[in-house]
């Protein structure tokens, strides 16, 4: 199970690195995030984060294809990055104590009886 749109703030930390192009941002969340996201997910999460002022796009000539749209995290982004990890902060210890007292009430081994 996956937390709905988790890969947004994984775009957002690639991009705090360096600003980036769609294909090379879905290669890089495999890679670095272990996030495995589908390219038209992916895009529509790209125009949702523009819309929203979290990153912005811009159009670069390529020499070998079509033009390529390469998106920069904004100071907006930044924020919103920063809250994420907050939030993720807080949530990780919610649930490794849930994790932690069920695994006091039962054996890991019991696991598979259910």
């Amino acid at each position: 199970m996956v937390l709905e749109n988790f890969f947004e703030p994984c775009v957002l930390f690639l991009l705090l690195k360096q600003p980036d192009y769609g294909y090379k941002l879905s290669k890089n969340l495999k890679i670095h995030c272990r996030c495995q996201v589908s390219v038209g997910n992916l895009y529509r999460g790209l125009n949702r984060l523009v819309k929203h002022g979290y990153i912005s796009k811009q159009s670069k000539k390529s020499q070998i294809g079509p033009d390529r749209s390469v998106y920069q995290i904004t100071r907006q982004g930044k924020l919103y990055l920063e809250n994420w990890i907050i939030n993720l902060k807080k949530q990780n210890q919610i649930v490794s104590q849930l994790i932690k007292n069920y695994q006091k009430l039962y054996a890991t081994d019991q696991s598979t009886k259910f």
